[in-house]
């Protein structure tokens, strides 16, 4: 009889056992899937990223030129050329330095002997390169303006400066350009390019200026 009981006992206790590890649920395992891992954005494109830098280097020129700073313009045209030379702004910036060395071989100034409006020799061939680029850009204009130093009436250097520009204008009729491109005017001392009251600079004020009304022509 005892025995009886205790293989009843037994028989419970694993009946319980039994009964209490099926309530447990099965741990979550996730179901596999054929599905590849999100795949990473790419970076930025290093061609998009040389036009961006180029451009901004470009924009800086445009502006240094503008302002007639034209060393840092070329020098940042050339900067585009060296380090982003596939880009659309290297492509452009040669013909942008040629447009530099066109405007300053146009405005480069012309002095004078004291008292004087004949062309020094030094004169003539700077005007020998302001011929050369008139003649690539026909529709450039060209003001001619004639400059004294500060000794000598006002009448006397306003005569003496318009002979000086007229000067300049005369030879460049001469080798062929149209005396309707070309405008004279005199300051006389009015314009002074150095302020001193010395000889260094009454050299510098003795001059002819060169001023281009249409820079977009070139």
């Amino acid at each position: 009889m005892r025995q009886t009981v205790r293989w009843t006992a037994l028989a419970g206790v694993l009946l319980f056992g039994m009964v209490a590890c099926g309530s447990n649920p099965p741990p979550d395992v996730e179901p596999a899937t054929d599905e590849a891992p999100p795949a990473e954005s790419p970076g930025p494109d290093p061609a998009e990223l040389a036009e961006a830098a180029a451009r901004s280097i470009c924009e800086q020129a445009a502006t240094a030129a503008r302002q007639g700073d034209y060393e840092r313009a070329r020098r940042l045209y050339n900067e585009a050329i060296s380090e982003y030379s596939g880009t659309d702004c290297a492509r452009g910036a040669g013909a942008q330095i040629a447009r530099i060395d066109a405007i300053e071989t146009i405005q480069e100034r012309i002095l004078f002997a004291f008292d004087r409006a004949e062309l020094s020799n030094e004169a003539v061939a700077i005007l020998d390169r302001k011929v050369e680029v008139l003649r690539s850009h026909p529709n450039v204009q060209l003001t001619i303006e004639g400059n004294c130093d500060e000794r000598g009436s006002i009448e006397y250097n306003f005569a003496l400066g318009m002979r000086r520009a007229m000067a300049a204008k005369n030879y460049l009729v001469g080798l062929g350009i149209a005396e309707d491109r070309l405008r004279t005017v005199s300051f006389g001392k009015e314009r002074p390019l150095d302020p001193g009251h010395n000889e260094a600079a009454w050299a510098l004020n003795r001059r002819d200026d060169f001023i281009i009304p249409n820079p977009n022509a070139l």
